[in-house]
């Protein structure tokens, strides 16, 4: 049986908020009733995964790995320097109706992939990016992996981030990938490792719902799986639940709200079943799942 007093503590918690704490202790209740074998997590990774700030410092993205890169040349720094400065401030504008929303996300993704391709990086300058880059795991994201993987519950990674370099940093923090399936831009390289297109469609925070359902396959596997949590940190990313739902009994929303948080606590409340703020680690994860064992 469901201990609520644990539940209830949980919510309750200074890193959380709730719009309506009843439904989701019910929904951690069915869940926990229906057992991990029922249950499945779909996350995005820039600033889910990933901190966005760590001890005051702003971090970086995965596309940020590369358009920080000292690598680089100083053009293509100008350059995305300057497209993060007109995009980024539009993205955490709640006041953009969410259509228009997604033009600007998709032209600011565009742009972006054109001048990394441009700049013509290799494996190498991925790798190197990658490892130099501020691209900082929220604390205890091993120990929710290892959790997972001990229960044997899968994983989708789903970004709109450059997944060579999401790649190399769960590597480098030695996060075991075995019950993990991602789904990222991928760069595609020729014969001399020279990148030459991001493997089509490029995904952007606007267009998960049309990605996922070309990932078939890997929802079909999971149709059995009828509970899920999915992880976000735009409201975008409730897309990610879009191959789902159809199927689902429950699906439980957390949504990381990392900067404009007076402007858009009560947007996320609105969305997602859960807010997460101050920018915390996966230790509020971790007992939401340990409250389903």
């Amino acid at each position: 049986m469901l201990d609520r007093g644990a539940v209830s503590k949980l919510l309750s918690g200074e890193n959380i908020k709730c719009r309506d704490v009843e439904d989701v202790t019910n929904k951690i209740c069915n869940m926990k009733q229906d057992g991990y074998s029922t249950l499945q997590v779909l996350a995005d990774f820039d600033y889910t995964i990933s901190h966005c700030r760590f001890e005051k410092e702003r971090m970086s993205s995965s596309f940020g790995a590369l358009e920080r890169y000292s690598g680089m040349s100083e053009e293509f720094r100008t350059k995305t320097r300057a497209l993060y400065d007109h995009f980024y401030p539009l993205e955490v504008d709640p006041t953009i109706p969410a259509e228009e929303k997604i033009g600007l996300m998709t032209e600011w993704f565009t742009n972006s992939a054109g001048c990394i391709i441009s700049e013509g990086v290799t494996k190498e300058t991925v790798a190197s990016a990658a490892d130099s880059s501020k691209v900082k795991l929220r604390g205890k994201f091993d120990v929710f992996v290892e959790s997972l993987q001990r229960e044997e519950v899968p994983l989708l990674v789903f970004s709109a981030g450059v997944g060579q370099i999401i790649e190399r940093v769960l590597s480098n923090a030695e996060i075991s990938t075995k019950n993990v399936k991602m789904i990222a831009n991928m760069l595609e390289f020729n014969s001399e490792n020279t990148a030459v297109q991001f493997r089509p469609p490029l995904i952007t925070t606007g267009n998960k719902s049309k990605v996922a359902a070309q990932e078939k396959e890997y929802f079909n596997s999971n149709i059995n799986r009828v509970n899920s949590i999915l992880l976000g940190d735009n409201i975008e990313d409730i897309q990610m639940a879009a191959c789902v739902r159809n199927y689902s009994r429950n699906v439980l929303t957390i949504g990381f709200l990392n900067d404009r948080v007076e402007d858009r606590l009560d947007l996320y409340k609105s969305k997602f079943d859960m807010v997460m703020l101050n920018d915390p680690d996966f230790t509020d994860i971790l007992h939401l799942f340990e409250c389903l064992q």
